[in-house]
């Protein structure tokens, strides 16, 4: 139980730095541009990540005994497509909010196909009406906040 709820606290705080981070990328991306940004973000990242490997690497599994498969290097793909876009969507009528609920949105519908068919090594769990209600739940709260805001801003 414990070590379910300090995940989920760690599974929040991620969800927090993915805010800050879009958040401080749209705005680089302002004063250069969204392609500038990525690089600059994924630069900062990429020496920030090497550090944190120089610091723990003895705690986890040496870099040379793992054996690499070549999809693991596919995560950095989506990665600098997400600064790119989020960087272009924040700045725009969508603002922050809309951004990161609609990119929830397509969080949760490729999870659930993944669990779904068992992709990337993951469970498979079958897709049910109470793995839908989410989805439902944060569209209807995206459209709001895109839509429903007071005043036309």
């Amino acid at each position: 139980m414990l070590e379910k709820l300090s995940l989920s606290f760690l599974a929040v705080f991620s969800g927090v730095l993915l805010a800050l981070m879009i958040n401080v990328n749209s705005e680089l991306a302002v004063t250069t541009s969204a392609f500038q940004a990525s690089w600059i973000a994924h630069g900062v990242g990429g020496v920030v990540a090497t550090v944190l490997y120089l610091i723990f690497r003895s705690r986890g599994k040496s870099f040379e005994k793992v054996a690499l498969k070549s999809r693991y290097w596919f995560g950095g793909i989506p990665g600098a497509f997400t600064v790119v876009l989020a960087s272009i969507t924040v700045q725009s009528e969508i603002g922050l909010t809309g951004t990161l609920a609609l990119a929830l949105i397509g969080q949760f519908v490729l999870s659930l196909i993944i669990e779904h068919f068992g992709l990337f090594n993951q469970p498979t769990v079958r897709l049910s009406v109470a793995n839908l209600v989410p989805i439902f739940l944060v569209t209807a709260g995206a459209l709001l906040i895109i839509y429903g805001k007071v005043g036309g801003q």
